[in-house]
């Protein structure tokens, strides 16, 4: 069975001469984007690194990342994505967690890594992606001098661990989640499949390579399939991102909800995006009005892809289905089983709402690293439980309503934070909103909104109130309503409610 590390072995052997990697000036073929790695999997045995020992890189996007990530797998080590926004104690957090023998920066993560570097224990051995070598640490390309070109005699087992994935640690310090070999390759055939994508695409990967939307949706899948995979650098730029698929003849892309609201107010304006025929798009909730411009502004055919760290990539709602279902999130992948069930376990009937919960078998994690107390809590009688709650369509549809842990009860009526975030998210004055609950003596629980207004627009709590009355069940209605600069989010991004909710509930139970 394959591993990872011959993904970039095959294609190279099927197009050696073909491009697989552009970043700016910059291309790399196959066959030179394979000898790198395998010369990168020597010099990495040669620091006494093996199978099951793991490897963490903290970098911005960049073509050694991709050296990195084949490197690793061919040496049967284990990867461990690192989020570049972290800051020093939470680099330091998941240093100590996953225990990497080698950590490869990028020189623009140095100075994180020296401020963290003393709480590290142990320190592992650090090598730079580019530049000059840090202190006491290689320089990659020292590693890689004088290697052979050809792959390292590594026999390694599909079953074993591949990489550890960093959950986004809303509730709390991000959990390690250990995936096999095997489970990615189901994902990569999955989005290739599923997503429509083929050996001549133009695959634009602006989503961070920390992130499994970058590396395990776009990147690895485009490699395997010997298609050509445009990197991005840091930060999403919408100029950036049009230019690129104008120059590059992009016809393939994932962009996050986030990412297309500023691209739908940006506007296409003089940048030819008439390469591009498949949108992806998932991640976040997306809402009705930034779909519909998004849908407006790219002639290409619109997938939404649902999953999760632990379960994988699970779900898509393909092109087809979006003229009648767009607000769906979509139906479970060709190898990959989904149940939405009740309190009980029980199958929820068409237009109930129950918990999504995920087949291990398929393309599930192998468990949290070094955490059985969490893998046992999520994993039952083989299944993953989400803690997403969603409401059954019919036809093998269904629709995501909000996390289990953000359920508002109030009264004895179920309220879901996300239908209300929906109905803000259109008012004309409101840039970003979240909704949560707080106590209430009577009815138990409240809704709660934190508003970021847009710049230069001016709105008053009775209006949200009274807008939110006027399109909502009056029980749904905000009794709060907070305004702020900005919602507080975690280092991908995801708004971390609990930190909106702790001051309510300071001394009492929810």
């Amino acid at each position: 069975m394959l591993v990872l590390g011959d993904l970039t072995r095959l294609a190279a052997r099927r197009w050696p001469g073909k491009t697989a990697l552009v970043m700016g000036e910059t291309r790399i073929s196959y066959a030179e984007l394979e000898q790198r790695a395998n010369r990168l999997a020597h010099g990495l045995m040669a620091q006494g690194l093996g199978p099951g020992d793991r490897v963490a890189i903290l970098a911005v996007n960049c073509l050694e990342y991709a050296e990195v990530v084949s490197a690793v797998a061919k040496c049967g080590a284990v990867l461990v994505p690192l989020n570049f926004r972290y800051r020093a104690g939470e680099l330091s957090y998941v240093i100590n967690d996953a225990g990497p023998r080698a950590l490869c920066a990028g020189p623009e993560m140095l100075p994180l890594v020296e401020e963290a570097r003393a709480a590290f224990a142990p320190p592992p051995a650090l090598v730079s992606l580019a530049g000059p070598a840090p202190a006491g640490g290689l320089m990659l390309e020292q590693v890689k001098a004088g290697r052979p070109p050809g792959p390292p005699a590594v026999e390694v087992d599909p079953a074993a661990p591949a990489m550890i994935m960093y959950t986004s640690g809303t509730t709390g310090f991000p959990k390690g989640v250990l995936y096999s070999h095997t489970a990615f390759l189901g994902v990569y055939h999955a989005m290739i499949l599923e997503g429509d994508m083929r050996h001549d695409d133009v695959v634009q990967v602006a989503m961070p390579l920390f992130h499994n939307g970058g590396l395990n949706a776009l990147l690895e899948p485009a490699l395997m399939l010997g298609a050509t995979a445009v990197i991005m650098a840091k930060g999403f730029d919408p100029e950036a991102i049009l230019e690129g698929v104008a120059r590059h003849r992009v016809t393939l892309t994932m962009w996050v909800p986030t990412m297309l609201a500023m691209l739908a107010l940006k506007g296409v304006g003089s940048h030819d995006a008439s390469s591009l025929r498949k949108l992806w798009y998932g991640s976040s909730p997306i809402t009705a009005p930034v779909l519909a411009a998004a849908r407006r502004m790219f002639d290409a055919g619109f997938y939404q892809w649902y999953g999760q760290t632990e379960t994988g990539m699970t779900s898509v709602l393909r092109p087809e289905d979006h003229a009648e279902r767009s607000q769906c999130t979509g139906r479970e992948l060709y190898n990959a089983e989904l149940r939405i069930v009740d309190e009980a376990g029980r199958d929820v009937p068409a237009g109930g709402v129950g918990e999504i919960i995920s087949a291990r078998r398929f393309q599930g994690m192998i468990g949290y690293w070094k955490n059985e107390a969490a893998t046992r809590e999520v994993t039952r009688e083989g299944w993953i439980h989400t803690g997403d709650l969603a409401r059954v369509e019919g036809d093998g549809y269904f629709t995501v309503i909000d996390r289990k842990r953000d359920l508002i009860i109030s009264g004895g009526e179920n309220i879901y934070p996300k239908e209300i975030e929906e109905v803000l998210a259109t008012h004309p004055a409101v840039a970003e909103a979240t909704v949560f609950g707080i106590p209430d003596d009577i009815y138990g629980e409240s809704v709660a909104a934190a508003v970021v207004k847009k710049e230069g627009h001016q709105v008053e709590e009775e209006e949200i109130v009274a807008y939110c009355a006027a399109r909502l069940a009056g029980y749904k209605k905000p009794r709060r309503v907070e305004f702020l600069p900005e919602l507080p989010k975690n280092a991908t991004g995801k708004v971390t409610k609990h930190v909106l909710r702790a001051p309510f509930w300071q001394g009492r139970a929810r």
